[in-house]
């Protein structure tokens, strides 16, 4: 049986604003690990390819062939589209409460102090909330996303100016790709 770590579930994106990256992939990361690790067998009965890896990763043994078990009586229950994933539409679901938790904290000190500070999001968590904030915001938005794609940038152009034996950096590889389409396993 494999052992997974037990995370700290956040109750409001608020908690996880002076974390580093994207606050809402960060939430929404935790959120689907504690929904892999944490899944009752009789809810789950669509599963996308990254879910069903994703299950058979954090689940410990037993649990996961129940519900493959499960999957392998009923094998139309597998999807190859992401929004048949029971998992995927429950990220979906609490995505867009985190979305509006945030818009209706936005007079909040911590939040005001967050978007003044350097804060990082995801160009579709960005455009997702872009769309839900007044339009002075919305520009704020912007110069987040913007300020960050330049960062990245330069640290991708000088990854890509080292000779291979004096690489260093490779984390921006991953940074951007999160900036681009939002952390792996998430329907940004």
């Amino acid at each position: 049986m494999r052992t997974h770590k037990q995370l700290v579930m956040h109750q409001s994106i608020l908690q996880v604003l002076p974390e580093h990256g994207c606050p809402f992939c960060r939430f929404l990361k935790e959120f689907q690990t504690a929904r892999l690790q944490n899944h009752r067998e009789k809810e789950i009965r669509r599963l996308c390819n990254f879910h069903a890896w994703g299950l058979a990763a954090v689940q410990d043994a037993p649990s996961a062939a129940h519900v493959f078990l499960k999957l392998l009586e009923e094998p139309a229950a597998v999807s190859n589209e992401d929004s048949g994933c029971d998992i995927c539409r429950e990220i979906l679901a609490d995505e867009d409460r985190c979305i509006r938790e945030f818009v209706s904290c936005l007079a909040r000190e911590d939040v005001s102090h967050w978007l003044r500070t350097e804060p990082v999001l995801c160009i579709p968590h960005g455009i997702k909330l872009r769309r839900k904030v007044p339009i002075v915001l919305a520009t704020r938005i912007d110069a987040i996303i913007e300020s960050h794609r330049e960062r990245l940038a330069q640290e991708l152009l000088q990854l890509s100016q080292e000779p291979e034996a004096d690489r260093a950096g490779w984390g921006s590889l991953g940074r951007t790709a999160e900036f681009l389409v939002a952390q792996r396993g998430l329907r940004g």
